[in-house]
Parts: structure tokens; sequence; C-alpha cells
């Protein structure tokens, strides 16, 4: 299988696709069971993420790296429990987390459709373009690519 290499637009950096440091992600946090355990944590228990430089992880490679692989595992079909994540750190989610996640997901894309919807009308308004051939084109596009 050839590796994909995705741009991560929230990090601006080429983020590659790792199945090993991934499986090696879900299987780490699966022995911890039900416990937070720290990004910091994670990274330095799994040899497959880089060093970084004590007081300086939120700027590290590892930790984009950890954050991608928490986004790639959450998006995959091969995975069975979702990864959830907060302030104590990182953890699989229980049934009853995973719904709390899954709602907070959806209400996040109402928002943003929200601002779209309000955009569209903003540029209808000063005539700056005509979105509703392009946007149904978008969709139909979008709903090929998966």
């Amino acid at each position: 299988m050839k590796k994909k290499n995705i741009v991560n637009p929230k990090y601006r950096v080429t983020m590659k696709v790792n199945p090993a440091r991934q499986a090696a992600l879900y299987s780490f946090l699966l022995m911890r069971g039900n416990k937070w355990t720290s990004m910091e944590e994670v990274t330095d228990s799994i040899s497959l993420y880089p060093a970084f430089f004590p007081g300086y992880y939120h700027n590290s490679n590892a930790r984009r790296m950890l954050s991608f692989d928490i986004s790639q595992i959450n998006r995959s079909g091969e995975y069975d429990k979702l990864i959830i994540s907060n302030s104590r750190g990182i953890k699989l989610a229980t049934e009853s987390e995973a719904h709390t996640f899954l709602k907070n997901e959806i209400r996040e894309i109402f928002r943003k459709l929200a601002g779209v919807r309000a955009m569209i009308r903003k540029m209808r308004r000063n005539n700056q373009i005509d979105l509703e051939g392009q946007i149904a084109e978008a969709f139909l596009q979008e709903g090929n690519d998966g």
C-alpha cells in the first residue's frame, strides 16, 4: 500500500500517514485501559515519535504528529474506538464519551455551516459571485472522493 502525504491545513506542514505509528499508538492506549495519559507520556513511550526539548512540547513535531495520528485513527474504519483528548490527556473513549464527542463534532459543523451561509448571503448581496452551481458541484465532487 502506497503511503499518502497529507497536508494538514491546521499545522501547515506535510504529514505522512504512518500506519505503524498509528497502530502503536492505538495499542498503547488499549494497554492503558480507561486511564488518561498525557501526550508527552505517549510520545516518550512510543519510539516512533521524535524526541522533543523539555518545556517545548506544544510546539514540537512529536505533538503535531500525535495530533495528526489521533485524527487519522478517529477517521479510520480500521480501529474500533475513538481517541478523545482534553487538558487531562488522551484516552480511548467509552461509549458515553464517544457520544459526547460526536455531539460536539456535529455542533461544531453546524457552527461552521452557519458562518459559511452568512458569507454566501453577503457575497450575493454584493453581487460578488453566484455560488449555487459551484456549491452543488463541490458537494457532488466531495461525495465521490470518499
